[in-house]
């Protein structure tokens, strides 16, 4: 497929509610052209390398320059693009040292949102962590297991627990971590044994059950050892 084809398909199709609104909020027009640049990076539309210009995403868009600046530069902190001097920014090459970076960065927040959100959760919260737990411990029973979904699996048992945290300032930060978690194990993570992914899980609900809070942020903190591992490892 050829640039312009597939810019015209990840940019047209995945914007939210497709066509912008008449009037939206500022807020929401760089949301939504984040949100789509980031899922098709992710997703592998975009691959690493490819060039974003702000004219060209201005042009295909239909926004204003400042909305795709704002766009790029969240997209950056993401760590999704890498800038250039006087040239476009570029969809971000992964590499090991990059990926350690990005999970030094996701793992107290996730150990944070395990303590917090054990410690705030309802029961009936807990009952819901624990049915969705039940859901990801099946994903990695499954040998054929696409490892991407799995690992999507186990980010959305943090953040359930970011969220009952209530900590607002939390849960967004643990929610803005996702993608790029997401796209470093889909670039470069080995395969890695179901089974000892699933007793992770298995082991959090087991902590989950007795609100058992130091339990759960070492399940946590030996779950980004082994995930590090399964990249940085010979």
């Amino acid at each position: 497929m050829d640039d312009d084809a597939r810019g015209d398909g990840f940019l047209y199709s995945r914007l939210i509610g497709g066509a912008e609104p008449s009037t939206p909020h500022a807020s929401s027009r760089v949301d939504a052209v984040v949100d789509s640049l980031a899922r098709s990076i992710v997703s592998g539309e975009l691959a690493p390398g490819d060039p974003l210009s702000v004219s060209d995403l201005t042009r295909r868009l239909s926004v204003a320059p400042a909305t795709v600046r704002s766009a790029l530069s969240a997209l950056e902190a993401m760590h999704l693009i890498e800038p250039r001097f006087n040239r476009a920014s570029v969809v971000t090459t992964p590499t090991p040292a990059w990926f350690v970076a990005v999970a030094a960065e996701c793992v107290g927040l996730s150990v944070a949102a395990v303590d917090l959100g054990l410690a705030n959760a309802s029961d009936a919260e807990i009952a819901t962590f624990l049915d969705r737990a039940d859901e990801v411990a099946a994903l990695w029973s499954d040998a054929d297991l696409d490892q991407v979904a799995g690992a999507e699996g186990l980010w959305d048992l943090l953040d359930l627990l970011a969220g009952f945290s209530t900590n607002a300032y939390l849960r967004a930060l643990h929610a803005a971590k996702r993608r790029a978690m997401v796209f470093g194990i889909r670039m470069l993570s080995r395969q890695r044994n179901p089974a000892m992914l699933r007793s992770v899980v298995e082991a959090l609900v087991v902590a989950a059950r007795e609100r058992d809070r130091v339990e759960a942020a070492d399940i946590v903190r030996d779950l980004y050892t082994f995930v590090v591992d399964g990249v940085t490892a010979p």
